[in-house]
């Protein structure tokens, strides 16, 4: 990071301005200006972005959920009623933190894959500097805490390329996990700079969010306590309410019953709601509900229930979100410091729809194509357990609908319901018109102009060695003082998944395609003024087609010039399919010693997808030892060898439906146990185990295959975390009181007809 006095250097005595003789009382002292100095007195900056909150989630915004502290910086702060932001996590993250467009740097889809093309590394590119470097160059203290999420799979792990990881991207601090999900209650290995923390087990009142805000005030306090004038830079990243969709037992109960009315009439209320608040007018008319989504009182009663209830845990998310933003802004208040800091509050995106019709008690069976056991969660919504830590919840969209009101769609498109979210402002040194709504436009990439120009400092000529790029944002900072001040864009282009939008002025075009590879077509554009029509009910592309070829060619233009193309709609085979130069590393076999930290997933879920496998543990036993060998994964997708009452156990586990081997009966000495898996092709599969050279239990039925491993990756002599059985949830981590040799994973041939680990250049080339 070079600053843009170019004159600064690093010899300490280039261009010294006092005197220097060889006895010091013939010489003169000087000091150059420290990095505390030149910020001295300058605001901090909290920004608090949350995951999948839609547009009328927060009550300042139309809900009836209760936000109280959000709702009070809005009121002593601004509302941005016409904020858009990009229908993607990683992409969102990357323009908010270098008001760049996302796939000019690299970040154009979730960070899951490296398709091999300049918009899609995963990762942002070096030559676009981040907030946090930039404020960390000037001398801020930087934070991170809650979800990353911009640096590829392959690389969340120790022997991983770190160039991309928070503490190089400028934040001196980080606490928290580096991938899209995790549980609330037991969240993945988490990491504290660039080293995993070890937590073997989590207490049993953990929640995730709760965990990052007090990480924050600790580090906040330590400041404070340190230099009390030092600015400091917290990015609190929330995970929240992204699924699972997982709460509290005392915030639930909050809720219990309010959603029985259904979704028809709780997003006609905060419709209502948000015009007598003034963030719409009459231009703005409800969207209808999307193709599918039923008439809440066309519902048998016992899908009311079940679909009342995904909500009620919805809405305990959101409320303790806002319990933990009452926390921070309670700190800064006692410790004086809110009147001089920025605070910034949104979502990356919309509302997720990704719960489907129906919703689901299990999203990753559903990601996968598994049918919806709705009868279990009816049980589950009965015994208080659906929104807990055996469950990973996500709620149907015709509730993500009433969080995108009054707009249409969701998180992955550029309609409105996917890009049109909350966007609060507070700053009491500088607002004065507190409460007030601004309705101009502006965009993700404005943010970090914007904050640069409030703090007036300048963006640095250079970033890890490279002339560093412009940010593609303007700056709305007049905004804050001027109510009448007029947005400074005129035009943004979106893109994800191959759906694109393209804005100019008060007119959209937009194109949606179906997920799956193939596209419906290219020229399918819609048109919408959403002078007249915001909230994007009538499509106008048949009556101004003129209007829509020429808007189509600005946008082919900006694509080419920001690396969006090759569009791509893949869907789960865009995730597993690996670049050329991975094909080697995940054909290895692996080996695992005792005493080993958890090995990250993006390690081990290669080389058990879809695939035939064998996984030899060597471990001596005498009668009294007991314990995990291995465990793999977590309850959801999850493999586990124990020995328990002088017997070994294998289970296979698939959320409520384990594939439990017999028990085999063990002699004292040296143990050699493999597991043999085949992969039969169409997700189904079986295995065996061998004890010692000799088969101990026949070829088993265990599918569906596993595609990927949710979070956890492997455990050797433990099961930590997120256990993989119950059958030794009494002994917590169960570990193994014996000697482990070791553990080896043999990866062999894909099923049939498998795309996991297909060559991303082969895939190509079969399709020309």
């Amino acid at each position: 990071m070079t600053h843009p006095d170019s004159s600064r250097n690093g010899d300490p005595g280039a261009n010294f301005p006092g005197h220097i003789e060889q006895l010091i009382k013939d010489s003169k002292a000087w000091w150059p200006q420290t990095k505390s100095q030149r910020v001295h007195g300058k605001p901090n900056v909290v920004v608090v972005y949350l995951d999948d909150l839609g547009f009328s989630d927060l009550g300042c915004y139309g809900s009836e959920i209760a936000t109280p502290h959000i709702d009070a910086l809005a009121a002593g702060g601004l509302r941005f009623a016409n904020y858009t932001t990009v229908p993607m996590c990683s992409p969102a993250r990357a323009a908010l933190l270098t008001g760049k467009n996302p796939h000019s740097v690299g970040c154009g889809w979730i960070a899951h894959a490296n398709p091999g093309y300049p918009g899609y590394s995963g990762e942002i590119a070096p030559d676009a500097p981040t907030l946090a470097e930039i404020l960390g160059a000037e001398g801020y203290t930087t934070m991170m805490v809650g979800k990353w999420h911009n640096t590829w799979s392959h690389n969340v792990h120790e022997a991983g390329d770190h160039s991309s990881w928070p503490l190089q991207r400028g934040f001196q601090k980080f606490y928290g996990f580096m991938d899209a999900e995790t549980s609330y209650f037991q969240p993945e290995r988490l990491y504290e700079g660039n080293n995993p923390v070890e937590v073997d087990a989590y207490p049993d009142d953990h929640f995730a969010t709760d965990d990052w805000t007090s990480r924050a005030i600790r580090w906040m306090k330590e400041h404070h306590a340190s230099e009390p004038d030092h600015p400091f830079f917290l990015y609190t990243a929330f995970n929240a309410p992204h699924m699972p969709i997982q709460a509290k037992a005392q915030d639930i109960a909050k809720y219990k019953g309010r959603y029985n009315q259904g979704w028809n009439v709780f997003r006609q209320a905060r419709f209502e709601r948000q015009r007598a608040m003034g963030l719409l007018d009459e231009r703005h008319q409800l969207a209808p509900l999307p193709p599918g989504v039923p008439a809440w009182d066309s519902l048998p009663a016992e899908r009311q229930e079940l679909f009342a209830k995904y909500m009620e845990l919805y809405a305990a998310l959101v409320d303790n979100i806002d319990q933990n933003v009452g926390r921070i802004v309670g700190f800064l208040k006692d410790a004086g410091l809110l009147d001089n800091t920025i605070i910034v509050l949104s979502s990356d995106n919309g509302a997720s729809a990704v719960g489907g019709l129906e919703g689901t008690p299990n999203y990753v069976d559903q990601r996968e194509g598994q049918p919806v056991d709705h009868a279990r969660a009816l049980q589950m919504t009965r015994d208080g357990s659906l929104g807990q830590d055996e469950s990973l919840p996500a709620y149907p969209t015709g509730w993500a609908q009433v969080s995108n009101t009054p707009f249409r769609l969701f998180k992955r498109t550029p309609l409105n319901g996917g890009i049109r979210v909350p966007f609060v402002l507070h700053w009491p040194d500088k607002v004065k018109d507190s409460g007030a709504i601004r309705q101009e436009w502006i965009h993700v990439t404005d943010v970090t102009p914007t904050l640069l120009d409030l703090l007036g400092i300048s963006h640095p000529l250079s970033s890890h060695g490279f002339d560093a790029r412009k940010p593609d944002g303007v700056s709305f900072a007049t905004m804050l003082v001027d109510g009448s001040a007029l947005s400074q864009r005129n035009s943004q282009h979106y893109e994800l998944e191959a759906n694109r939008a393209y804005i100019e002025g008060h007119w959209k075009i937009a194109s949606l395609q179906p997920r799956g590879g193939v596209i419906a077509s290219l020229d399918n554009w819609m048109l919408f003024d959403l002078a007249t029509d915001p909230c994007e009910t009538t499509d106008l592309a048949s009556q101004q087609p003129e209007r829509v070829a020429r808007m189509a060619a600005v946008f082919d233009a900006e694509a080419r010039a920001n690396y969006v193309y090759p569009l791509d709609n893949r869907a789960l085979e865009r995730a597993v399919t690996i670049p050329p130069f991975m094909a080697e590393t995940v054909n290895q076999p692996r080996t695992f010693f005792a005493g080993t930290p958890t090995v990250a997933r993006a390690v081990v879920a290669p080389l058990l997808g879809d695939r035939n496998f064998t996984i030899r543990s060597k471990f001596d036993w005498q009668p009294g030892q007991e314990g995990v060998i291995f465990a793999i994964g977590e309850a959801f997708v999850g493999l586990v060898l124990y020995v328990m009452g002088g017997q070994l156990h294998f289970v296979f586990h698939r959320w409520m439906s384990p594939v439990e081997l017999p028990p085999v009966a063990m002699t004292g000495g040296t143990q050699d146990v493999v597991l043999e898996y085949r992969a039969l092709g169409q997700r189904r599969g079986e295995g065996r185990l061998l004890v010692n050279g000799t088969e101990a239990v026949p070829y088993t039925g265990m599918s569906p295959t596993i595609i990927g491993i949710h979070v956890e990756g492997i455990d050797i002599g433990m099961d930590r975390r997120q256990r993989v059985s119950h059958r030794y949830a009494h002994k917590r981590t169960f570990p193994y009181n014996g000697t482990i040799d070791r553990v080896v994973i043999e990866p062999g041939p894909q099923a049939p007809g498998s795309i996991i680990n297909s060559i991303e250049a082969n895939i190509h080339r079969q399709r020309d």
